[in-house]
């Protein structure tokens, strides 16, 4: 397998694919278990949160994670476009 290595900057949320990562596992954690949100923060809940997690990261389909590592080539070029500036990603 070869895999193109590209290099920026270490903070630009726009060429950061896990952003959208975290978003879809979160939704997955909340869909599993929507009561979390209500729940005290303790070490019950983080038990909880922690097997939800697991659930959720099996459940998030590969083509997700295929999707996200084919958008680079547009991310970089809208932050191109943009002359570094937002971007719709």
């Amino acid at each position: 397998m070869e895999i193109e290595c590209m290099v920026w900057p270490s903070h630009s949320p726009d060429l950061d694919p896990i952003e959208n990562l975290w978003s879809l596992l979160k939704a997955e954690i909340y869909k599993l278990r929507p009561d979390l949100i209500h729940m005290k923060n303790n070490d019950t809940t983080k038990q909880i949160l922690v097997e939800t997690a697991q659930i959720a990261w099996q459940n998030i389909d590969i083509k997700h994670l295929g999707h996200l590592t084919e958008t680079m080539p547009n991310r970089v070029q809208a932050i191109i476009d943009s002359d570094g500036w937002y971007t719709a990603y």
